[in-house]
């Protein structure tokens, strides 16, 4: 392990002069610089995408432009991603309410929570032992997947419980089960969607149908499951206050269901999900789905534009290009037409 003495505001002062060339001094610098922290005065920002591609700042008022950037982004995106979780959580409690007429998680979880069933080899011809086998395992994983939810359920009910949540202990502390609405409260963005993933077919699908999703888009019902998932990682970072400005809060790759079905739409091709115009696309896109009005959609990408333009007037071309990709107007004019439709 590589050892390193903890720097004081003055040693990291100096560190970001002496051995890293960046202009940096004075008292007004030193408490910008302050305010900004440790980690977020340079740690966060002394790469793109991964540590092995650092920056090379020259002022200090460069890296403290990629910090206001980033921040910005979080102030935009912050509200439309809480938004964007309480309705999707929203959509999939009328759709479950109105299948079962109870709110029951024990009743959704045997009538709803029942994809597994359609893995099941049984009664299947197989031209190979190994095709069965393949089979048998796949149904054997998806029988885990359940049941995982379901310990998932009851230990964020216990975890609740403990840490003194107002929800968990009302109902827990008169001896009565926590209702579906109660447990979605609990749960994250991410256990969410896995919730949804295991649902069955007609249920994802009566989801898929309520949001707008077009058929052709969705003929597996699992496109509700993949904007939770693809919206996650970026909700998260915003929430713990992460490094967001260039994706690296990026877990996984975006399924490609997500992203032809965005292009279908917005007749956007090229998303990557390695810049951050691409999530912008995604946000509006979502917001669409859930007839958030124009005027706010509009807004959202005019503001984001604005962001962008600031930090373009603020850094070298070389640092912005490495940060805004230069189809980034196209998109956002493409994603403004959508808006507008």
């Amino acid at each position: 392990m590589q050892n390193s003495n903890p720097k004081s505001i003055n040693g990291l002062m100096r560190y970001l002069r002496d051995v890293k060339g960046i202009e940096i001094s004075g008292s007004t610098q030193k408490r910008r610089l302050m305010n900004m922290g440790y980690y977020h005065g340079y740690k966060g920002y002394r790469y793109i995408h991964e540590p092995s591609k650092l920056v090379t700042y020259a002022k200090f008022e460069e890296l403290e432009a990629v910090y206001s950037f980033d921040a910005r982004l979080k102030a935009l995106f912050y509200p439309q991603v809480m938004f964007m979780e309480t309705a999707f959580k929203n959509y999939v409690l009328d759709v479950l309410l109105s299948s079962t007429n109870s709110e029951s998680f024990n009743e959704i979880y045997n009538v709803l929570l029942d994809n597994y069933k359609m893995f099941s080899p049984a009664g299947k011809d197989f031209n190979s032992e190994k095709r069965r086998q393949d089979a048998e395992n796949k149904y054997k994983n998806e029988i885990k997947h359940r049941l995982g939810l379901r310990n998932r359920i009851y230990n964020v009910q216990t975890k609740a419980y403990c840490n003194n949540n107002k929800i968990a202990e009302h109902y827990l502390k008169r001896d009565a089960n926590l209702p579906i609405w109660a447990i979605f409260e609990l749960l994250s963005l991410g256990e969410f969607g896995h919730f949804v993933s295991c649902l069955n077919y007609d249920c994802r699908k009566n989801i898929s149908n309520m949001l707008g999703i077009k058929q052709s888009d969705d003929s597996n019902a699992m496109m509700p499951q993949r904007l939770i998932y693809a919206i996650k990682d970026l909700r998260n970072s915003i929430a713990h206050n992460d490094v967001v400005f260039d994706c690296r809060f990026k877990s996984g790759k975006i399924d490609k269901q997500v992203i032809n079905a965005i292009g279908n739409a917005t007749g956007i091709k090229n998303l990557t999900f390695e810049e951050i115009t691409d999530y912008l696309v995604l946000v509006i896109y979502q917001l669409k789905l859930f007839k958030v009005n124009k005027t706010e959609m509009k807004q959202t990408i005019s503001r984001f534009e604005a962001i962008v333009e600031q930090l373009r007037s603020s850094v070298p071309t070389n640092l912005f290009n490495r940060i805004i990709y230069t189809n980034s107007r196209s998109k956002i004019q493409q994603i403004r037409a959508f808006a507008v439709k």
